[in-house]
């Protein structure tokens, strides 16, 4: 389950609750070789058995399809868009909009696709365990019974990117009040799953006198590889994310003072030198912020010189309307600057009507880094 995602590529098998189903075609691939491997569990492979391998790749398959299918219907309870159900390789996602989340919406739309398999895994017992069938298709559903059982615990884990991490974040993120905390809790959570994994494939033979199974440590370095990277960039970015809602105007204000666009250099820089100021905004014939220059630039103006230049000397043009408010901080000063971004590297304050600074995409970028 994932909060937003871009569009997938694949094949798209129609569409389910508003949302595209898509099917990536390296999916038929692990199908198949699933059907490989559980054809030749009980030694030769023949057509009956590899047959009867296909189903149980399918039933496998369609039980996660049900496991994100189980996602989106709880992301649309709260009313929420969902965009995408994707199988892929290694499972699934489901992405849906996560504008205004908050920790119910997240937690319960996550615990949502574990529970999706404890009610296959429950039905497939239920249905064996009554006599209504017998033989191959009573040992299938059994199987099948076991395999989701097997689906909903390595989904809860309390380690992101699992549900179960999601979940943990959610329950961080209500009791702090943080969604980010939450996220890093179970960014870490991810990490340390990741190395008892591998920790747990290779102590628990050992503990029992037994040699350590190729297969088994392949297969838990294979999950940890999956585990780590995902629960580590989910860290990098909650920590991005939190440094952005720490970003105001008032941390990245560098004083500035205003002068209208007709005055001399020298009269610009005795105006900034007396009220302390680092930059200058030349300001247009209605007000508006049309240029602005760092007072050390005067520097390079013979001293002789400055109370005959111009500012166009000096200054470098700001695009009209490339203002922010001081009280600006978080998303909201993030999204006014994207707005900018590749127009302009400055911004003018303004405070109660008036220029008090500038702020400079460097600064926001250093902020963020």
């Amino acid at each position: 389950m994932t909060d937003s995602a871009p569009r997938t590529k694949g094949i798209q098998l129609g569409r389910l609750l508003g949302a595209r189903v898509v099917l990536q075609p390296s999916t038929l691939i692990m199908i198949a070789l699933l059907a490989w491997v559980f054809a030749s569990s009980g030694g030769s492979v023949t057509s009956r058995t590899f047959a009867l391998g296909v189903i149980l790749a399918v039933l496998l398959f369609a039980s996660v399809f049900l496991h994100e299918l189980a996602h989106a219907v709880a992301a649309r309870l709260f009313r929420r868009q969902v965009r995408e159900i994707v199988i892929t390789l290694w499972g699934g996602h489901t992405s849906f909009d996560s504008v205004g989340m908050t920790p119910l919406v997240n937690g319960v739309t996550a615990a949502a696709g574990p529970a999706m398999n404890v009610v296959i895994a429950l039905a497939s017992f239920g249905v064996s365990a009554s006599g209504a069938v017998n033989g191959t298709p009573a040992a299938v559903l059994v199987w099948l019974g076991g395999a989701n059982i097997f689906l909903a615990i390595f989904n809860s884990l309390p380690a992101i990117p699992m549900d179960g991490g999601r979940v943990l974040e959610s329950i961080v993120w209500r009791l702090s009040g943080n969604r980010h905390r939450g996220t890093i809790v179970a960014a870490w959570g991810g990490r340390i799953v990741a190395v008892l994994v591998i920790v747990y494939a290779v102590a628990s033979p050992l503990l029992a006198g037994r040699e350590v199974d190729i297969f088994n440590l392949m297969l838990a370095f294979l999950i940890a590889s999956v585990l780590w990277p995902a629960a580590s960039a989910a860290l990098k970015y909650s920590q991005i994310m939190g440094r952005r809602e720490g970003l105001t105007v008032a941390k990245l204000l560098v004083p500035a003072v205003a002068v209208p666009y007709d005055v001399s250099v020298a009269q610009a820089r005795d105006a900034a030198n007396s009220a302390g100021a680092r930059e200058v905004v030349i300001l247009a014939a209605d007000g508006a912020a049309a240029g602005h220059f760092p007072v050390a630039i005067t520097d390079e103006v013979p001293v002789d010189a400055r109370a005959a230049t111009s500012l166009q000397a000096v200054t470098m043009p700001l695009p009209r309307g490339a203002e922010v408010p001081h009280t600006l901080g978080g998303e909201e000063l993030v999204r006014a600057l994207r707005e900018w971004w590749g127009r302009t590297e400055v911004w003018a304050v303004r405070a109660h009507g008036d220029v008090t600074g500038v702020v400079r995409l460097q600064d926001v970028l250093d902020a963020l880094t």
